[in-house]
């Protein structure tokens, strides 16, 4: 069943996020926004969310991307790894390469409408089998050997790549 494949691991970070590194990102995310929104917003007849924005300006589709600035400085203290997401043996990491921003809800009058998603993404690994709804994987995926190890299916990961080997 071999295959290369690449997982996503999604985050939701609002206003209730309890986490101190979640609530920075809502914090700088948020001033961003409200910056974003004006240089996007008309002068004449300014809206306040995001959604309506859109609608009248569809330029305002790089505001995700311009968000992404805020967050480089915060994933880059991840080092490569999410700690929240053990192995089947309880060790601590996920290995990550990039990440993506949504912007899912915001208003430059209503703090508590912002709401983010952060998509990161493991580099290519074998998979190597699913055993009793976990990944067998491997971080090496070429060769005749690989160190494996076991990851549990999990809510918010999803395979994002895949290709057949």
């Amino acid at each position: 069943m071999k295959a290369k494949i690449k997982l996503a691991f999604r985050v939701v970070i609002d206003e209730n996020s309890s986490m101190l590194w979640d609530q920075y990102i809502f914090e700088d995310t948020y001033l961003e926004y409200k910056i974003q929104h004006q240089v996007f917003d008309d002068k004449d007849d300014p809206v306040k969310n995001y959604w309506q924005l859109l609608l009248k300006n569809s330029n305002a589709e790089k505001i995700p991307f311009l968000l992404s600035t805020a967050v480089v400085n915060y994933v880059s203290q991840l080092n490569g790894e999410i700690k929240s997401l053990p192995d089947v043996l309880g060790n601590t990491f996920f290995p990550i390469e990039d990440f993506k921003l949504d912007l899912i809800s915001s208003n430059v009058e209503d703090k508590s409408k912002h709401k983010i998603g952060l998509t990161f993404y493991t580099p290519e690994l074998l998979l190597i089998d699913i055993i009793d709804n976990k990944y067998l994987l491997s971080k090496t995926t070429s060769g005749e050997h690989f160190d494996t190890f076991m990851f549990s299916f999990h809510p918010q990961v999803a395979i994002s790549y895949y290709a057949a080997i």
